[in-house]
């Protein structure tokens, strides 16, 4: 087992939130690459109220900026923090649970890469009552009925009653572990109290990291799920992509048209643009392997278009060659922004991008920084995934 959690790198007062060229999405890529960095899974679970394409699209995104192959299976499930621990306790080995928040509430992901050794989490018991105190109409909107002590007796606690729960508490998820009643012990139990999908796998990292065991609980108004968490008596790997958040600055959008969507360019340029792959022509005369990004044919030496390649991973760290910042607002981009082109590590690929989680302008020439996936453009209402450069990050999520 391994766990990987990431958080935006911005804040609006004293809340992370999620920058502009972010979405669920992006973010469970973070964590997913976090929790599974040499993309062993074999299967994943994508767990979240806020899918960027409801309609679908998700899968190929995931598996595509994962480094999994496209035959992996992806179950997109909707649900909060008991529909995540089930996800847990009942997946086989092998599986990368992914969950995400994008609301006004929390802004993150978190993941788990289920094995057969580490921490054991098996189930327990679950109650799914009915307490609809938030709903969504059919356009869109939310409606909440705002009772704390009808959530927390007639919710919360009814809903555990029925389990008839002892024992010592290692997580909470949903609620401040104060609510959850008597009859547990919840001293030490860690607590995410804010309402989240990703909430309950942030509980289980620092469970296991501080070798806690017993119950691990996720709440979501009256459904409760609950699973027993064992210490491990070996090291699990938590990774933990969360850099110190700064102030997020002003951006704005002009009005008109943007850039148009074109479905068939976007269907052709998706595998290497969004695998991080160029493409890599046999040697010959005056044809050398030098890696093309992005892909593209070649003319050899007698004028003849030549369309065999292979295509090879990029290196996803590199540093600032020359940059520039655009400071005139444009539609479909939040303005100002930086671009940069970036050399990348022990590679001759040079590659245009543009620039994330730092304020415009801030980019210097030999800044190292690390390849990431955002979301570059909503282009026609759809989203336009790609890759930003990170300046002062390495591959790990450190900053430099």
């Amino acid at each position: 087992m391994s766990v990987g959690t990431y958080l935006p790198p911005w804040r609006s007062g004293r809340q992370r939130v999620r920058g502009p060229d972010e979405d669920a999405l992006t973010m469970a890529v973070a964590a997913g690459r976090a929790a599974d960095p040499n993309a062993q899974a074999r299967g994943v679970v994508f767990i979240s109220r806020n899918f960027p394409l409801i309609e679908g699209g998700n899968a190929a995104v995931l598996l595509a900026a994962l480094g999994l192959p496209n035959e992996t299976p992806v179950a997109e499930v909707l649900g909060g923090a008991p529909a995540v621990l089930d996800q847990i306790v009942g997946a086989a080995s092998g599986t990368l649970v992914i969950a995400a928040d994008d609301n006004d509430r929390v802004a993150g992901a978190a993941a788990v890469l289920t094995g057969e050794r580490g921490a054991e989490i098996t189930a327990t018991g679950r109650q799914s009552r009915s307490l609809p105190l938030v709903a969504r109409g059919d356009d869109g909107s939310s409606h909440t009925y705002s009772d704390p002590r009808l959530q927390r007796e007639v919710g919360v606690r009814a809903s555990l009653a029925k389990l008839n729960l002892s024992g010592a508490v290692a997580g909470v998820a949903g609620v401040p572990a104060a609510q959850i009643g008597k009859g547990v012990d919840a001293e030490d139990a860690v607590e995410e109290a804010v309402p989240s999908a990703t909430g309950v796998i942030r509980a289980l990292a620092t469970a296991i990291e501080k070798q806690l065991s017993g119950m691990m609980i996720g709440i979501e108004q009256a459904a409760v799920s609950v699973a027993q968490l064992r210490s491990p008596n070996e090291v699990v790997t938590v990774t933990r992509d969360e850099v110190a958040p700064r102030a997020m600055p002003d951006f704005e959008i002009a009005d008109g048209t943007g850039i148009p969507i074109s479905m068939p360019a976007y269907s052709r340029a998706f595998e290497p643009k969004i695998r991080w792959e160029a493409a890599v022509f046999e040697e010959q005369t005056e044809m050398d392997t030098t890696p093309q990004f992005p892909p593209r044919l070649r003319v050899d030496a007698s004028g003849r278009l030549v369309r065999d390649y292979r295509l090879e991973p990029l290196p996803r760290t590199g540093t600032v060659y020359t940059h520039t910042t655009v400071r005139i607002p444009v539609p479909d981009l939040p303005s100002p922004y930086s671009l940069a082109v970036v050399q990348l590590d022990n590679s001759p690929v040079r590659a245009l991008l543009k620039v994330t989680a730092v304020p415009a302008g801030e980019t210097k020439i030999g800044q190292a920084g690390e390849v990431v996936l955002r979301r570059i453009a909503i282009r026609a209402g759809i989203p336009d995934d790609g890759y930003a450069f990170w300046p002062g990050r390495s591959e790990k999520g450190i900053q430099a």
